[in-house]
């Protein structure tokens, strides 16, 4: 019972406060420009540029410590 009280509280405080917001124009706007989506394009990567500060073997494969949690 007691949260249904508190709650009635905190709506009837959020009512009193929201009288208080005054209504200006410049807080709302209509565009038409909703939705807008552009094609999926593939692009070439480089990927000698992505490992290029990665240390890596004498075969080329990346070396990374392994996660302690593995085991």
């Amino acid at each position: 019972m007691a949260i249904e009280k508190d709650a009635e509280k905190i709506l009837e405080e959020f009512s009193k406060t929201l009288d208080k917001v005054p209504e200006l124009e410049g807080t709302y706007y209509i565009t038409d420009n909703l939705n807008l989506n552009r094609e999926d394009e593939s692009e070439e990567h480089d990927s000698s540029k992505i490992v290029k500060n990665a240390r890596t073997d004498k075969e080329g494969n990346i070396i990374v410590k392994k996660a302690e949690w593995t085991g």
